[in-house]
């Protein structure tokens, strides 16, 4: 009788460590279902923090490409008045020139430039050297006032022409900075877009997977529930 009684008592400390022993160790199930919680946390923080890192990019980017086009503006009409003043100044060369010949002593230096061409292709032939020294120095004299006057003429707008290239070169190469630092926030952009729909995919999909575990639990309780109104 004794022995039948220790029996009993082993056997209901064995059911009893066994109970603690299951509640102390959660199933397979229960470990999964919290390590699916714990992921789906960790999920939407990142998803918050590539929501507000997209926004603040993409504000940045629509003022970068703000400042983009305002640059490109300002290059193309710095190159426009470069070309004006490239043109005004072919024009005023030609008007210039126009003015010299038409004056008498634009005459006399054609004359004289005619001479000393002649005389310079035919100077192994029988030429006065006479002749050439006394025009020489007067076609220098007009040579040299006409090199002075299209140089005082022309000066005021190649200054100006110098000085629009220069200001083109700076507008331009503004530009291209700017627009190398555009493409480069469009793949930033591009590149948390692609990661936020990545991780919207995931998360959709674990909340379905929670959901189908969810019904499957209720699933199982209401099994139960009429199973102990049966044998009632």
């Amino acid at each position: 009788m004794s022995s039948i009684n220790t029996n009993e008592r082993r056997i209901s400390r064995i059911h009893l460590r066994s109970a603690t022993r299951r509640r102390n160790n959660p199933s397979a199930l229960a470990r999964r279902s919290q390590a699916l919680e714990t992921h789906r946390t960790f999920l939407g923080n990142t998803i918050r923090e590539l929501e507000v890192d997209l926004r603040q990019q993409r504000a940045a980017l629509a003022t970068l490409t703000i400042e983009v086009e305002r640059a490109l503006m300002r290059r193309d009409d710095e190159r426009e008045r470069y070309e004006w003043l490239r043109t005004e100044r072919d024009n005023l060369r030609y008007t210039l020139l126009t003015n010299f010949n038409q004056s008498n002593l634009g005459m006399e230096y054609r004359e004289l430039k005619r001479r000393w061409l002649e005389y310079v292709n035919n100077e192994d032939e029988d030429t006065n050297i006479n002749d050439f020294n006394n025009f020489k120095p007067r076609f220098d004299h007009i040579s040299a006032l006409f090199d002075e006057l299209m140089e005082t003429g022309l000066a005021p707008i190649i200054e100006q022409k110098a000085l629009a290239r220069e200001t083109y070169r700076l507008a331009s190469e503004h530009h291209y900075s700017l627009y190398q630092q555009q493409q480069s926030l469009m793949s930033i952009v591009s590149e948390l877009e692609r990661y936020l729909t990545t991780a919207l995919i995931s998360d959709r999909a674990l909340n379905q997977a929670r959901g189908k575990k969810q019904r499957k639990s209720k699933k199982k309780g209401k099994k139960g529930k009429n199973t102990r109104k049966r044998r009632l």
